[in-house]
């Protein structure tokens, strides 16, 4: 096996994992919250507002949702990169399916980060829904990780538009000759 085909194995596999590990834990955090925080897992804005452990099964519920919402979008995002990588492994460098896989990447990647920028403050406000008025919360905020995120997201969507504009000039050399 030659190394390119063995690096994109192997990038296969990190995806895989990390489909599997944003699933498992989204889930998991929202079932039994106590024995990922013995593994180290930290949900220090919920554990602002009272901890997952004393919601009521709507506020789980809907936490849940919440939380799921991001994490589907980003799970979304790698299934569409493994579609690119299995174009690329077929050498389909530049056909219009390479193209819109990269595209549905930066997509789902742009959605996902304005549903994890809006994710902490649904979170503050499905956890200070059962406080007395005057005791519920509106938090918003802006990390540097969400903007960092917006990094990839559009260079998938440059390097779309490079592949269609490759496919373009490539069509019309083949017609040239």
């Amino acid at each position: 096996m030659n190394n390119k085909l063995f690096s994109l194995t192997l990038l296969k596999w990190i995806i895989w994992l990390s489909m599997t590990l944003i699933i498992v834990f989204n889930i998991w955090i929202w079932v039994d919250p106590e024995v990922l925080q013995h593994l180290g897992a930290e949900r220090r804005l919920l554990d602002n507002y009272g901890g997952i452990e004393n919601f009521v099964l709507w506020q789980r519920i809907a936490g849940f949702a919440a939380d799921a919402l991001p994490a589907g979008l980003l799970v979304a995002a790698l299934a569409f990169l493994l579609v690119l990588i299995r174009q690329l492994e077929a050498g389909n460098w530049f056909e219009e399916a390479s193209e819109h896989a990269l595209e549905r990447v930066g997509h789902f990647m742009l959605w996902y980060l304005l549903a994890s920028f809006l994710n902490d403050t649904f979170l503050v406000l499905i956890a200070t829904a059962t406080n007395p008025p005057g005791q519920r919360a509106l938090a918003i905020s802006l990390s540097s990780d969400t903007l960092l995120g917006l990094v990839p997201a559009l260079m998938a969507l440059v390097i779309a538009r490079m592949v269609r504009l490759a496919r373009e000039q490539r069509d019309e050399l083949n017609q040239i000759i």
